[in-house]
């Protein structure tokens, strides 16, 4: 199993952020399949290894399947990842899975001519049973929901598969296949891990492609599991932070209640610093403090806008009012947050998103802030409409710059290039600001000697707040979205 390497996420190229996370959707696949094969996994993204670097891996083990996952900025790299594999493996299978192939099966086959099978939604059932079909000796693709392939050099595509009901009943991710010591939060060593306590969402996000991967349905894993996994990581790998990367985390408050609860009953109060994404409708006051007690200490916020009409637009579901207020409250709690906005939705011009970038200092003031260009994604209603009103002119064939830091829409009242000056403004007057670097310093020694002990705080201090900084004095703010070649972070 592959992570390409190539695209940089937006988490990992913020330096005090440096968020790099093991590959869940993969390894929830290698916890499947370990059961009854053989299964490796190459992480050539955290280790930013080049192509001959990559074939040699794959002569040395020379599987007889190869499974590359393949987001939208990731694609062409993962077509790139399968002809290498037929160079030095010309029998070998190729598989990719993901997003971006689940929604766009045709064009990515007719892309990938050495891609064998797509992989349709969610994976765990569908591969297990193409593999066990292709162990078979006379295999019988017909048979197995969920896959794009071809026959006889036509495309194929079979049904859908159904969702899996009960998620308590898949293995928990194979972690141990990856390099766990190389994930990192906050630019630290502090070990750490990332998990999902649901699948899905239920929402209506004009621009999100969780809703239609997902069938439009959320499905939440019981609080004695998730609880049970999280005291597992702990254990085995001494990791003290969790990041929950649910798109839900709180649609059922009962459940969070019950999570909460377990931390307690289960002694990890204390022992795990852990953090969520949420939606700021289904929390309030009383839920943080629940979640707050039971060691939560970051919240991850898509706010995605200032501008009540744009929220409205890109249909949302929340207010302005409403964003405040649980900003307001993760404050009075200690608890930090992170806020992840856009420019250049439906709507958007350049004023109201200047608007944005103030309303965000003086209002809602998040410990960190992740600007992105608004970006359309196979499978959403905004990649349709951005084709019908020729934002962007043709199904691209090029998907790497399918980032959310390159703007690849042409909108009538904002250019590409205003894109990226609102960016780069609001990257350089939001984290540079003394105010900012002032309060951020005196609220995260006090937090970070509550949470891991003053010893750490320090440690942190060194190992990310001093490099970051002096990155940011030798290179400016915005070098922190753009190539490592230092020649192209100068002005």
């Amino acid at each position: 199993m592959v992570n390409p390497a190539g695209q940089v996420s937006k988490y990992k190229r913020h330096r005090l952020i440096n968020y790099t996370a093991i590959p869940l959707g993969l390894a929830y696949i290698g916890g499947v399949l370990e059961k009854d094969h053989q299964v490796r996994a190459l992480d050539a993204a955290v280790f930013e290894l080049n192509q001959n670097q990559v074939k040699g891996i794959f002569k040395k083990y020379s599987p007889d399947v190869i499974a590359i996952q393949a987001f939208t900025p990731l694609f062409n790299y993962a077509a790139q990842y399968a002809k290498l594999a037929k160079d030095v493996l010309p029998d070998v299978k190729i598989v990719i899975g993901g997003h971006h192939v689940t929604f766009l099966p045709e064009q990515s086959l007719q892309l990938s001519p050495e891609t064998d099978f797509i992989v349709r939604g969610e994976g765990e059932r569908i591969i297990t049973n193409l593999l066990n079909t292709l162990e078979t000796n006379e295999p019988n693709l017909k048979e197995i929901r969920g896959i794009s392939y071809r026959e006889n050099g036509i495309i194929k595509h079979n049904e859908d598969e159904k969702l899996i009901e009960n998620l308590d009943e898949i293995p928990w991710p194979a972690r141990h296949i990856f390099p766990t010591k190389s994930y990192h939060f906050f630019g630290s060593n502090m070990k750490g891990t990332s998990m999902v306590s649901s699948r899905g969402c239920n929402q209506l996000c004009q621009f999100c492609s969780i809703t239609k991967f997902y069938q439009h349905r959320w499905r939440k894993r019981s609080a004695e599991d998730v609880v049970n996994e999280v005291k597992y990581i702990n254990e085995k790998y001494k990791a003290t932070i969790i990041g929950f990367m649910d798109d839900c985390f709180a649609l059922d408050k009962r459940r969070v209640y019950d999570i909460c609860n377990e931390m307690h009953a289960q002694g990890l109060v204390g022992k795990v610093c852990w953090g969520s994404a949420l939606r700021v409708e289904t929390v309030n006051y009383e839920i943080l403090r629940k979640m707050r007690k039971a060691g939560c200490a970051m919240l991850f916020f898509g706010v995605e806008s200032g501008d009540q009409a744009i929220l409205d637009n890109v249909h949302k579901g929340i207010t302005t009012q409403k964003v405040e207020a649980v900003f307001k409250h993760a404050k009075k709690l200690g608890l930090n947050t992170i806020a992840s906005l856009a420019f250049g939705f439906p709507g958007d011009t350049f004023k109201n998103c200047l608007n944005t970038i103030e309303w965000v200092k003086k209002k809602l003031r998040p410990s960190f802030v992740v600007w992105a260009a608004a970006t359309p994604y196979p499978g959403t209603p905004f990649y349709d409409e951005a084709l019908e009103k020729g934002w962007i002119k043709e199904i691209p064939t090029d998907w790497s710059e399918y980032t959310m830091m390159d703007p690849v829409l042409e909108l009538s009242e904002l250019t590409k290039e205003d894109m990226k000056n609102l960016i780069k403004y609001a990257y350089k007057s939001m984290h540079f600001s003394p105010r900012y670097l002032l309060g951020r310093l005196i609220y995260e020694v006090r937090q970070g000697i509550e949470l891991y002990g003053t010893m750490q705080i320090f440690r942190q201090f060194f190992e990310a707040v001093l490099p970051w900084l002096n990155h940011i004095r030798k290179y400016g703010v915005y070098s922190q979205l753009l190539p490592k070649d230092p020649e192209l972070w100068k002005d």
